[in-house]
């Protein structure tokens, strides 16, 4: 629709007589823009913008694939990357990937990066120059080459000071001597947030079977014209006739194709994003109807001016276009504001998710296509908001209004208005409740006494690599130094070395004796984690029955195990535990070694903080019969900041090998909060839309029944004239407000069932349907909208009937 410029001139200068109000409509609407547009920001930076390459749509990964065996998205071995890569014709190049630590080694000294280890077609798959040098040549990843590695900018920067002369350069990766041969772009950190690139050699030759050795996470580049679908029905005529020629490895085998955006966002990311969007769709909603409700009151005031310019020859469409100026006028005024909020909302946002390991393809920023969406939802919103008073003008009877300016405010209007405000009422509940368990959740977070100390304690990680430590003597004989070491630094009360660090681990399956399991069969689950000597007297974990790990429990002795709880409850009916024996599931349908329980320790959370995963049967393994080549260090002290001792234990480590670095440096409570950070973080958002929609609310049922009430002056003025006291007023305003309360919390409460539904990912140790906090918003949303009732009942009965009566 066209607007002149003097409609909205005259928009402008419309508003500006009730000053007060349109600046609550504006702030409204700006709420509304603001926060819908952070939401885009951050949908369009996680799941639209996508790699930073040329053409990024058409990088595919293909996974392999067993529906029999339950399996969704595997990783691709060796052999089956390199078959996929000489049959195929739908991609112009493939590449594999995997993801780990990297020890970078030199005069420089000893550090340790986030890596990837890839074929030597990586870079040009994606099609990213390198900044300096070179990237991987094709004789690279052939069996036997020398070892190249590609370094990333911040680590060219950071480490080598921009030094051009870094390419050709000699360092020690992972204990083996390596060449530079380039430096990448920065900002350039592929896949998720590596810092160097090493390179991983065809070793097929030196493996036993088909099936051993390395697994790659595949990708190609489509060739131009190929789709999607054609290289999925070509991959699975290659899996068919590799599942024929090697029936042990590959039987039952194909292949699923997905980009990698979508293989870096799973369900509940997904489901916790589409939340927030709806979020903000019910807060624009909201200020949508508030800014109806506004111009809705306008209307009524201006119908005879409209029936007027309708009499003299104005067509229906022309008399509305002043309301869709005005609306047009509110809606750009708050995209100005909502810039400055989205702007300060994606800013925080990027700033709380950039410490624990976001892609760095996620870029959350105001740029254009963000701006775009901005000025497309404000033109929408003037659209949508002028509707209701425009709709309202186009059906009100033009001769009636002329010949009784009273009918001005006909029932058409009230009921408009009534079901604005119901609305509003009804997504401002659903909104509330989903902020106050997004509270509850995050107290329950902050409350919350994990069952093992978290006070005092130094963590770091280290690894061991074959060229250095060949064997588990070598290693084992690392490890036992370097415990002894960390025991005897001065203020170290205990000090554990451990593969894993409380809250982490993982499930796997399990057998008992006297049951068979066979193929397809469901196997017992139960989490595990392998630890070290100490590991639960550094975390105060008590021995409930049986004794701890001790050294004893070697390579050299019969496999033992201690279990928690939960186990011995679900898996021994809560008998004694000690003696007790199960196994590791070994293959498809068989049983490794059995292991003896020989301990009980409480319940420690092993399941994690993940609200996915409640089930917290699990059982410990000691390290020394598991031979790790990574572990983690537990370093009780009694300094008040444990970092404080970094500088010893990293002297300690480099004591046993000078090109030895630890990393992933925190706190016990460090490593908590890095697990509890999404709760923080997006209940936060929660709570921010919760509280926008409160406040629009409230203006808004205040603004209708305020309007309300000035409308019915003489109808309350003759009411009082004929013996109605005050009370009796209140009561009837009150009950006018007390049905746009009832329908709109019942609403409320409906549309929050559903939406519980989605954010339930974010609860801490509580419901989604949680009472307290249904029953809790429902009598806050009460007492807010009586009170925002009250105060317009309670100024009508300060009127004077008489001066009521001579009102029209």
């Amino acid at each position: 629709m066209r607007l002149p410029w003097h409609d909205i001139l005259l928009g402008i200068r419309g508003l500006r007589k009730q000053p007060i109000s349109a600046v609550i409509a504006s702030f409204t609407l700006a709420l509304g823009i603001g926060l819908c547009t952070t939401v885009w920001s951050l949908l369009y930076g996680v799941f639209l913008r996508g790699l930073p390459i040329p053409e990024p749509g058409r990088v595919i990964m293909v996974f392999r694939t067993n529906p029999a065996r339950h399996i969704e998205w595997n990783s691709v071995p060796i052999h089956d990357y390199y078959d996929w890569r000489e049959q195929q014709h739908s991609f112009e190049s493939m590449a594999g990937f995997s993801t780990g630590t990297v020890n970078l080694a030199g005069k420089e000294g000893p550090e340790r990066y986030d890596g990837a280890f890839v074929t030597a077609g990586v870079f040009e798959t994606l099609r990213v120059k390198p900044a300096v040098g070179s990237t991987f040549r094709v004789s690279d990843d052939t069996p036997g080459a020398p070892l190249t590695i590609v370094l990333g900018y911040r680590v060219w920067s950071d480490r080598y000071r921009k030094d051009p002369s870094v390419v050709g350069k000699s360092v020690i990766v992972n204990g083996e001597a390596a060449t530079i041969l380039g430096v990448m772009p920065d900002g350039f950190r592929f896949p998720e947030d590596q810092d160097l690139w090493v390179v991983r050699r065809d070793n097929r030759a030196e493996l036993k079977q088909r099936g051993d050795g390395d697994s790659y996470r595949v990708f190609g580049r489509l060739k131009p014209g190929v789709t999607v679908d054609q290289a999925e029905l070509e991959f699975a005529q290659i899996a068919d006739r590799l599942a024929k020629a090697y029936p042990k490895s590959n039987g039952g085998y194909t292949t699923r194709f997905r980009t990698f955006v979508q293989d870096n966002t799973g369900p509940e990311l997904r489901a916790v994003f589409g939340g927030m969007q709806v979020a903000t769709i019910f807060v624009l909603l909201i200020a949508i109807a508030n800014v109806a409700n506004l111009l809705m009151a306008r209307a009524t005031l201006r119908t005879r001016e409209a029936a007027v310019r309708t009499a003299i020859g104005a067509s229906r469409l022309r008399v509305v276009v002043p309301f869709f100026a005005e609306t047009l006028v509110l809606s750009l005024i708050g995209a100005i504001v909502g810039t400055a909020i989205a702007y300060v909302g994606v800013t925080l946002f990027d700033g709380a998710t950039a410490s624990v390991g976001k892609p760095y393809y996620m870029v959350f920023k105001l740029d254009l296509p963000v701006l775009a969406f901005m000025l497309g939802i404000t033109v929408l919103t003037a659209l949508i908001a002028g509707l209701a008073p425009a709709f309202y003008v186009l059906k009100t009877d033009v001769n009636a209004t002329l010949k009784d300016e009273s009918r001005s405010s006909g029932v058409l209007g009230g009921r408009l208005t009534k079901a604005l405000v119901v609305a509003e009422i009804a997504l401002s509940c659903a909104l509330l409740i989903g902020a106050g368990l997004m509270v509850r959740s995050i107290t329950n977070v902050r409350n919350f006494r994990f069952p093992f100390n978290t006070e005092r304690i130094f963590t770091a990680r280290i690894g061991l690599f074959d060229s250095e430590y060949p064997d588990t003597a070598s290693r084992t004989r690392f490890f036992r130094d370097l415990d002894q070491r960390l025991r005897a630094l001065p203020g170290v009360t205990q000090a554990s070395l451990t593969a894993n660090l409380p809250l982490s681990g993982g499930k796997t399956d399990i057998g008992f004796p006297g049951k068979v399991y066979g193929e397809g069969a469901e196997y017992p689950e139960a989490q595990t984690a392998t630890v070290g000597l100490h590991y639960f007297e550094t975390f105060g974990i008590p021995i409930l029955e049986g004794r701890d790990f001790d050294e004893r429990d070697n390579s050299g002795s019969d496999p033992v195990a201690i279990v928690n709880r939960p186990f011995v409850e679900k898996y021994f009916n809560g008998e004694s535990a000690l003696g007790q024996r199960f196994a590791l599931r070994a293959g498809r349908d068989s049983l490794g070694s059995w292991i003896t329980v020989i301990g009980v320790v409480p319940d420690t959370r092993m399941q994690g903080v993940d609200a996915e995963d409640r089930d917290p049967v699990g059982f410990y393994l000691p390290l020394m019969q598991r031979d790790p080549h990574f572990v983690s260090l537990a370093v009780q002290t009694v300094a008040r900041d444990p970092l404080s001792i970094t500088q010893q234990v990293r002297q300690a480590v480099e004591g046993l090998n000078a090109n030895q670095p630890i990393y992933n440096v925190y706190s016990m409570e460090g490593v908590v909060r890095r697990q509890t950070w999404y709760f923080y973080v997006f209940g936060t958002v929660f709570i921010v839309f919760g509280a926008a929609a409160l406040f629009m609310a409230t203006v808004g049922l205040y603004g209708v029944l305020a309007f309300s009430v000035s409308r019915r002056t003489r109808e309350l003025g003759i009411r009082m004239a004929l013996g109605a006291d005050a009370r009796d007023v209140i009561r009837l305003v009150l009950r006018q407000g007390g049905k746009q309360l009832g329908f709109g919390l019942g609403a409320g409460l409906l549309i929050a069932f559903g939406l519980t539904r989605v954010i339930g990912v974010l609860m801490f140790e509580m419901s989604p349907r949680d009472p307290p906090v249904f029953t809790l918003v429902v009598l806050v949303v009460a007492l807010v909208g009586l009170a925002a009732s009250f105060v317009p009942a309670r100024r009508a009965t300060g009127v004077q009937p008489v001066i009521a009566l001579r009102a029209e």
